[in-house]
């Protein structure tokens, strides 16, 4: 086990190179209260994502043979130039000119440890933040339009509804979720690069583990809808 997050980010490293799949942008979890509760983190985590393992909406049967995956509904953005040391932290305010679209998304999140969720904060950190997959709505270039933090957002299992969130659960704002990523990154000597896509975290209001043989969707109102079957 590493002795810091330093070190268990250094693991992840590894780990994602490893893989030897093609980075498409990054995952940032953990960035609710209910989240943090749940993974016992006081603060966000981030992990890579992958172009192999990133899906368009409907097409998606999903198989996966770990543990219990967890469906997360989340707002996903595009970046438009490298988000690069400017001498001072981003924030929701200065973080905006930085964005060229958005999409609605569900990541779906596994832990692959043998022991399951019964996981702590560094080795979910090591386990690429546990992302499995993302799976992309439709993208909306005029993203200031959506109502990224009142909007409601809802899963549905098999038609039925299980519970709702809004984008303002992440962190207040989903572009204090890619600010926060933007100055960790930099303090590790990286940065967000032009055309990568960032999904913010959960919106809803606690997790919902999939279940096998069923049709997932997420709506997004106003935004879209995301749709996966989970075999």
């Amino acid at each position: 086990m590493p002795s810091d997050v330093e070190e268990a980010y250094i693991l992840q490293e590894e780990v994602v190179k490893s893989l030897k799949l093609n980075s498409l942008g990054w995952k940032v979890g953990c960035t609710t209260e209910m989240a943090q509760n749940f993974s016992g983190m006081r603060e966000p985590f981030s992990g890579v994502m992958f172009s192999e393992t990133t899906y368009k909406s409907p097409k998606l049967a999903l198989s996966l043979y770990v543990n219990k995956p967890i469906i997360e509904p989340e707002i996903c953005f595009e970046i438009k130039e490298d988000i690069v040391d400017i001498g001072e932290l981003y924030n929701a305010i200065n973080i905006k000119r930085y964005i060229k679209a958005i999409f609605p998304v569900i990541e779906i999140v596994d832990a692959r440890y043998e022991k399951g969720w019964e996981i702590k904060a560094l080795e979910t950190i090591i386990d690429n933040g546990v992302h499995t997959c993302l799976v992309k709505g439709e993208r909306l270039s005029n993203w200031e339009s959506y109502d990224r933090l009142n909007s409601e957002i809802t899963l549905y299992v098999d038609n039925k509804l299980i519970c709702s969130g809004r984008g303002s659960n992440v962190l207040n704002d989903p572009l204090n979720s890619i600010s926060w990523l933007a100055n960790k990154l930099i303090q590790r000597g990286k940065f967000i690069k032009s055309g990568e896509i960032i999904t913010t975290g959960n919106t809803l209001d606690k997790p919902i583990f999939a279940e096998k043989n069923t049709i997932i969707s997420a709506k997004f109102k106003t935004l879209g809808e995301v749709t996966m079957r989970y075999n």
